[in-house]
């Protein structure tokens, strides 16, 4: 049987892929902090606002504790470090996910990115990345990053 995004529903923090007992379970904190810490790390360091920040959201985004979410972006930074076949595991997670959910996701990762007021160029990398392996078109992206960017 096929997974599709119709068979993917949340069940609390889970999604949950595919139906009875074909079903997949991925936690969406775990896709959601890693490419939020992607983001954030990508110009070389995560700065306090960027932490506070990805602390936030989390737990709103997520409804958990903020030291449930710190833990989350820990997991998130040693899977990004050790994690061998992280985006491929990331891809599969989001295949799940609807284009609403995708859309939420890069609008967090565009919020972490825009927090310190300065961004870089590593940093829109780093998200036209992640966008790509939520499945986002490359005019997508560029279009919701053209929508914060500074008009110069």
């Amino acid at each position: 049987m096929r997974n599709s995004t119709d068979d993917a529903r949340f069940e609390g923090s889970n999604l949950v892929v595919g139906v009875e007992e074909q079903a997949e379970v991925y936690d969406a904190r775990y896709l959601i902090s890693t490419l939020l810490v992607y983001v954030a790390k990508s110009d070389g360091e995560i700065s306090e606002s960027e932490s506070n920040r990805m602390i936030e959201l989390l737990s709103t985004q997520m409804k958990i504790r903020s030291g449930e979410a710190l833990e989350r972006l820990r997991v998130a930074i040693m899977a990004l470090a050790d994690e061998k076949d992280i985006v491929t595991r990331l891809q599969d997670i989001a295949r799940g996910i609807s284009d609403e959910q995708k859309f939420e996701i890069l609008w967090m990762m565009m919020d972490v990115m825009a927090v310190d007021q300065h961004q870089d160029r590593s940093e829109q990398d780093a998200v036209t990345l992640a966008g790509q392996i939520l499945g986002l078109s490359l005019d997508t992206i560029h279009t919701q990053l053209r929508s914060i960017s500074p008009q110069q």
